[in-house]
């Protein structure tokens, strides 16, 4: 039975011939004469009923059918959006349905294009960006990100010519073509000298300023922006500034199409045209994320091939949203936008503060984000028996985090000083907990063979650092302690709170905006240095500090410990059973989180050896000669690229003269096995016998070469990759016939 709401409806009716074909993702838009949408709705089945009367349909309305535009459907211009994603509009030819109990306009829709059902995202653009500000903390300048920032992205177009999709609002006057045509012509106007007008010194210096990088003038392929009134403008071609002198504004309008990437830098010089020259459509708008970064993704299957994308930030200050950043165009325009370049914004309006991203974290957990910046817990190896297969051979890689060479290849040792990251939810405390502490032990050594270590708690005084607001520029760092409280080996740090005003930090910091730096801190730093090398298992236990001083291991549910996610290091899960020891009473409980780490702080080795000429026993030596006599007669060339453990990548090249031509001789790969032509003729060498054809090339009869070797540590502190236990050679020969 047909609802009221029905009876009143105009009907677009799809073709039976479509009957096969889902509609789900399909809705019917109304414009009116201005290009808004007045309605829309949806199908069901292959019908859609419209509140529009067929009398408004008659008029200037449209009617379109298109997939979901979404909330491109609020834009400034929602009629370019929905001809942007490829909308077919339906000739309005009526039928008229009466029945006794209603009657009703039938549009009836026989074919539609192929194209509504290609998914919308299937031609896609990413447009990326990041944005920040420059804060002045502790007397040095520091580039922040902003988050929770609103950014408009929009989508400029030209009023030169007609646009790519059939929608044509206006045209530019030609008194505004012949007034910018004039203009340019004025700046290009010779500068005479005025002391001795004859000589005419400066006949050719035009008079043009403003902060347009000359190199970014010209190019087809330029996407940014600009400028500065101290750098000159680039002297326009004679073809280009003809047609400037013409007068015609057909010419000149044509010109201005044809070189816009050339001449609208120069438009920028004259804000007074601009309306008339561009218009923007706002395509959505996306927030700011921790890291000041944002994105949006651009249907582009029914674009022209260019997108030029302008972008304006708001941000809300004092419960309100205020524009905080908005540039002028065309000069913040980023013209023939490349698809995932990223687009840096920089703010500088005083308002703007740095912010903890809002985020408040699992209220209830303990979460342990990683060691260092980026060594999150499920990215290491916990297998105490682990090997992997790299290079045609086996590494022992226990305790390894994939960080260095890509997510799945757990290679890297953990060296230098371990920053443990934390949160801690603002609802733990109710759990009785107010202290941790992290404990070490020893589980395999440096070979990979298990030992019984015995725990030790990791020292060292810990503080966490907040941020306090001396005025609107001008911040200042402060921190407040969290121990190492207790005695003898009875030792806790105290646990912070969420809310960095509960803690014991000075009145005077009250009034001023306190913030902690970050939604994690540095819980404990291990000095790996201190450590055997070998794996071994870092424990942390929640504790609750008794009246006598000493401090109680508290159980807690098996959810209060999380880890970072595997695929993002911003979101937590519960941490997995082998990384908590369960409590022997209550498997739902867990007593401590627990992860193998492998530390090896072993240095690299890189040796050159002499090169040797195999059917002389000729080495290159000090003086570097080897005389050959054959062009047949082989180079053995060898060198020593190790570390214990193997932890470690190299590189080997043979460079000849100025290395204009190659030797065909450059090599790399890990330590650990054959690669490239070169044998792993021992558990440290690498060897190849090379031609002296080879070698020599176009050479006659002699030249010189250079080798060079590096070897590269996979060590790191879970933030960087440690090049301090790097290793290089260079050696060099020469091969003659003289």
């Amino acid at each position: 039975m047909k609802t009221k709401a029905q009876d009143r409806a105009t009907v677009v009716k799809l073709s039976q011939d479509l009957r096969n074909v889902s509609t789900d993702h399909l809705k019917v838009y109304v414009t009116n004469a201005d290009g808004k949408i007045i309605e829309s709705a949806g199908f069901k089945g292959h019908e859609a009923y419209l509140q529009t009367s067929k009398d408004v349909l008659d008029g200037g309305a449209k009617i379109y059918v298109s997939q979901d535009i979404g909330t491109k459907a609020n834009a400034n211009n929602p009629e370019r959006a929905l001809l942007k994603s490829g909308a077919y509009e339906a000739v309005k030819n009526f039928d008229k349905v009466s029945k006794s109990d209603f009657s009703h306009d039938v549009l009836n829709i026989y074919r539609i294009p192929s194209s509504l059902f290609i998914p919308i995202n299937f031609g896609s653009c990413l447009i990326k960006g990041h944005v920040s500000k420059f804060f002045q903390i502790d007397g040095q300048w520091k580039k922040l990100p902003l988050c929770d920032l609103r950014v408009h992205i929009c989508e400029v177009e030209t009023e030169l010519r007609w646009p790519y999709i059939p929608i044509y609002y206006r045209q530019i006057p030609d008194w505004v073509i012949q007034e910018i045509g004039q203009k340019i012509v004025d700046l290009h106007a010779p500068v005479v000298s005025p002391i001795n007008k004859k000589a005419n010194i400066a006949l050719n210096t035009p008079i043009i300023k403003t902060d347009m990088p000359l190199s970014s003038l010209g190019s087809t392929t330029r996407q940014l922006k600009s400028v500065s009134p101290t750098k000159d403008l680039q002297t326009l071609p004679h073809h280009v500034l003809s047609v400037m002198k013409t007068g015609s504004a057909d010419l000149i309008r044509q010109s201005m199409v044809d070189y816009h990437d050339l001449l609208y830098p120069y438009f920028c010089l004259w804000p007074i045209y601009w309306p008339w020259i561009y218009t923007y459509d706002e395509e959505t708008i996306v927030k700011t994320d921790c890291n000041g970064h944002f994105e949006m993704w651009e249907n582009t299957l029914w674009e022209d091939g260019q997108l030029n994308i302008y972008i304006w930030v708001e941000a809300n200050i004092n419960g309100q949203w205020v524009t905080v950043y908005k540039p002028t165009l065309p000069c913040n325009t980023w013209w023939n936008y490349a698809c995932n370049t990223e687009i840096n914004i920089t703010v500088t309006d005083r308002r703007v503060s740095p912010c903890d991203c809002g985020i408040e974290g699992p209220v209830d957990a303990v979460w342990f984000r990683s060691i260092g910046t980026g060594a999150a817990a499920l990215h290491i190896e916990q297998n105490l028996l682990s090997t992997i297969s790299i290079q045609s051979a086996s590494l022992k890689n226990a305790g390894c985090t994939d960080l260095i060479q890509g997510t799945g290849i757990n290679v890297s040792p953990f060296g230098g000083t371990l920053s443990l990251e934390l949160f801690c939810g603002a609802n733990i405390f109710n759990a009785g907990v107010t202290h941790y502490r992290w404990k070490t032990r020893m589980v395999a050594d440096a070979n990979q063979n298990p030992v019984s270590g015995s725990h030790t708690i990791v020292p060292g005084e810990v503080s966490r650092p907040y941020l306090v607001k001396m005025s609107a520029t001008h911040y200042e760092t402060h921190s407040v302690s969290l121990g190492l409280e207790g005695s003898g080996t009875d030792l806790a740090y105290r646990l912070p709170h969420h809310d960095v005003t509960l803690e014991p930090i000075p009145v005077t910091d009250l009034p001023l905006s306190p913030e902690w730096t970050g939604l994690f801190f540095d819980s404990a730093y291990i000095d790996s240095n201190s450590l055997t090398d070998g794996v071994y298992e870092l424990t942390l236990e929640l504790l609750q500090k008794q009246l006598n001083g000493s401090f109680l291991l508290i159980p807690v549910p098996k959810a209060t410990y999380q880890v970072s996610e595997y695929n993002n290091i911003g979101s937590s899960q519960d941490a997995p059973n082998n990384y908590l020891v369960i409590n022997a009473g209550n498997s739902t409980k867990a007593d401590a989180f627990k992860m193998n780490v492998r530390v090896d702080n072993a240095h690299t080795v890189a040796k050159i050896h002499d090169v040797r000429l195999n059917e002389t026993g000729a080495l290159s030596g000090p003086c570097g000669f080897i005389h050959y006599d054959n062009v047949n007669q082989h180079a053995h060339l060898s060198f020593e690229a190790s570390h214990p453990r193997n932890f470690a990548t190299f590189g080997y090249g043979v460079v000849k003269g100025n290395n204009t031509q190659s030797t065909g001789v450059a090599v790399s790969g890990y330590v650990l096995s054959s690669v490239g032509g070169f044998t792993h003729v021992s558990l440290t060498d690498f060897a190849e016998d090379v031609t002296v054809a080879q070698l020599l090339g176009t050479c006659p009869g002699q030249a010189a070469f250079s080798e060079n070797l590096s070897v590269v540590a996979l060590a790191t502190d879970g933030s960087n990759q440690l090049y301090i236990y790097d290793s290089g050679d260079v050696n060099a020969f020469a091969l003659t016939n003289h």
